[in-house]
């Protein structure tokens, strides 16, 4: 009789695990369902936010290559330069390529304002989101797609116009050592005290001179007449060939093996080489700028200067220029109009990009520019850098007078100023910059 009522009961209970693993199978796929889902949102969150920073950081290059940073907070051209940074920053979430596709759409700009309170260094903050991301499983329960926003911040830093700054230490900087003295308005480029840049020095175009005497080949000390021709290095317009004029700097031998990025065309020796390559290596002593400490050394068993100097042959291996002269391969400067009402742009005329208008350029040079205040050792030694130009090289000159054969011809693009009272001459200096401009350009963390 009990067997009989145990036997019913086992009955009943029959297909009771089978639901029990059923409605378990849901719960885990739920969740599985609710993980992926999850996982695919910070995928598309961190594609975001990389997609913001490159806008953010393309809109700072653009403030920084735009010459903008020289300028005072009042100067009414801050606002010209403001549709340049969005068009940079729009540019690179728009590119052709579509390198900034999230979950297979193109993320929306939703904003890029620029603050220009901070002097010497204005940040863009660049905001993107993007609705309707796709939802694998959730939609099973009526979900829809969701919205992802991403912000950036970037800087481009000039502590030129800066009483307390932090430093800059710009990178692959080439051994030319200009002389602080403007041939065309016949001042400063930069007032060694403030670190203060001269008003309406961008756009203007010059000659740099060797001032070594070419005579003194292949050593600009090989005669204690032959030495410096000026000193110290001044402005030079004799002639109508406006120039400043320059020294060479002691550059260091790259360990081994070089580290430096180098054309084909390179030649044989240090000095050309940092002209011509990527040089990674510590060309200078400190690289940094202000504080009034001598922070380069200028060479005087190099002469540059001459058609076949080194400097004229570095530059035209730099600029892949096939000789001296205009329109020999090398890039160009195309001024649309006066600046900074119409952007300079740059035409390839070689590569991959020929006959394009390109966002950078090797004809593009950082330069320091020394202080001029005081004479500097006839011997070689130590001169003291009051900031950098970034310059376009236009061409190496090979005509007219002898004397000026293989000076190298710039239009200068922007000028970062260091001051010599700076009370934060001690601070770490701001590394960066590149080989195109002496402005570091970095993610900051919003404030």
């Amino acid at each position: 009789m009990q067997r009989d009522i145990l036997s019913r009961r086992r009955h009943h209970e029959r297909g009771q695990t089978i639901i029990l693993v059923a409605i378990s199978l849901v719960s885990l796929l739920a969740m599985a369902a609710l993980a992926i889902d999850i996982v695919t949102l910070y995928a598309a969150r961190s594609e975001m936010q990389r997609a913001a920073d490159a806008a953010a950081l393309a809109g700072a290059k653009a403030i920084a290559d735009s010459g903008i940073t020289t300028l005072l907070l009042a100067d009414p051209n801050f606002t010209t330069v403001q549709s340049w940074a969005s068009t940079a920053a729009t540019n690179q979430v728009n590119g052709v390529r579509q390198n900034n596709l999230i979950a297979g759409q193109t993320p929306t700009l939703v904003s890029d304002p620029i603050d220009w309170s901070r002097q010497g260094n204005p940040h863009i903050t660049v905001t993107l989101n993007t609705s309707n991301l796709p939802s694998f499983f959730s939609k099973i329960w009526g979900g829809t797609g969701t919205v992802v926003t991403a912000t950036a911040t970037a800087e481009a830093y000039n502590p030129g116009n800066i009483q307390n700054f932090t430093p800059i230490a710009p990178k692959v900087v080439k051994p030319w050592l200009v002389a602080n003295a403007d041939p065309i308005q016949g001042t400063q480029f930069i007032t060694p005290a403030t670190g203060a840049v001269e008003a309406n020095v961008v756009g203007e175009q010059f000659y740099l001179t060797s001032d070594c005497n070419p005579n003194a080949s292949p050593n600009c000390a090989s005669a204690p007449s032959n030495q410096l021709i000026n000193n110290p290095p001044k402005a030079n317009s004799s002639g109508g060939h406006i120039a400043v004029e320059y020294v060479p700097a002691l550059v260091a031998t790259p360990s081994s093996p070089n580290p430096n990025i180098c054309p084909a065309c390179a030649g044989s020796t240090d000095y050309e080489q940092s002209i011509e390559c990527a040089d990674v290596s510590t060309s200078y002593t400190v690289l940094s700028c202000g504080g009034g400490a001598a922070n380069a050394q200028w060479d005087n068993s190099v002469n540059p200067g001459g058609l076949t100097g080194y400097s004229a042959l570095g530059a035209e291996c730099l600029i892949h220029a096939t000789s001296h002269g205009n329109n020999k391969g090398q890039d160009k400067l195309d001024n649309l109009g006066p600046w900074p009402t119409s952007p300079m742009q740059i035409k390839a005329e070689s590569g991959l990009q020929n006959g394009n208008f390109v966002t950078t350029s090797s004809s593009i040079v950082t330069i320091p520019i020394i202080d001029t205040t005081s004479s500097i050792p006839a011997a070689g030694g130590n001169v003291t850098i009051d900031g950098y130009m970034q310059a376009f090289i236009n061409e190496v000159h090979g005509g007219g007078v002898s004397n000026y054969q293989g000076d190298i011809q710039v239009t200068v693009l922007n000028i970062a100023g260091c001051s010599n009272n700076s009370t934060n001459s001690g601070v770490t200096p701001v590394a960066g910059g590149s080989s195109t401009s002496p402005i570091p350009v970095r993610l900051i963390t919003p404030p």
